[in-house]
């Protein structure tokens, strides 16, 4: 009886190591990582129309997703960084960024006013809402702002968190080179002559 109970209680044992290697096997594949499929969501937009991750497949070559804050100086200057930027520049490749705010406990009035600021800033790229801090859990956000790019196939290419002037310039060249992006023509006269690049298209960015 007594080799019996030590049976089971082995049997017992073994069974709950495996349950937890296989949940932490799940954990791990599911975790934000560059390299690797970003974490699937849903949020709901500032218009309460539903936002979901996979909707956005194979739908541009690079997807940029913008964790801010409105209430954040460096959230404000890094959105106007790359309305600028696009502004300035002749893409050749589909994009979309997607700004995704994360100010917590929003009120229907909160709502209201993220909207009209923004609309102030002449901002007009899509803003969800993450005021539970889901996504921002899922992706491991500890700095506003963190720039996140991911390819068509949503695989996370580049992670830029907080607003540096060298990791800005990085930023904004691995842009042009991923999206084929070149100085519109009133811009370009304003360079110098030889920028070290070949016909406005500078080398990829190191670690491309």
């Amino acid at each position: 009886m007594k080799y019996f109970k030590t049976n089971q209680l082995l049997i017992l044992s073994l069974l709950i190591i495996g349950f937890m290697l296989m949940m932490s096997n799940t954990s791990f594949s599911l975790s934000f990582r560059k390299g690797f499929p970003a974490p699937a969501f849903t949020l709901k937009n500032i218009d309460e129309k539903i936002f979901n991750l996979e909707d956005y497949k194979d739908k541009q070559k690079l997807l940029i997703l913008y964790f801010c804050n409105n209430e954040n100086e460096d959230s404000i200057c890094g959105i106007e960084e790359f309305t600028k930027y696009f502004e300035e520049h002749i893409i050749e490749e589909k994009y979309q960024v997607i700004m995704i705010n994360t100010r917590k406990d929003l009120k229907e009035e909160d709502i209201k006013l993220i909207k009209e600021f923004w609309e102030k800033k002449g901002i007009n790229f899509s803003i969800l809402l993450d005021a539970q801090s889901e996504v921002s859990n899922l992706y491991n956000i500890e700095m506003i702002p963190t720039t996140i790019f991911l390819d068509k196939n949503l695989v996370v290419k580049r992670i830029y968190p907080g607003l540096l002037s060298k990791q800005q310039s990085l930023m904004f060249q691995y842009m042009s080179y991923f999206l084929g992006a070149e100085k519109k023509e009133s811009e370009k006269k304003e360079k110098k002559a030889d920028d070290g690049c070949n016909g406005g298209v500078c080398d990829p960015p190191p670690g491309y």
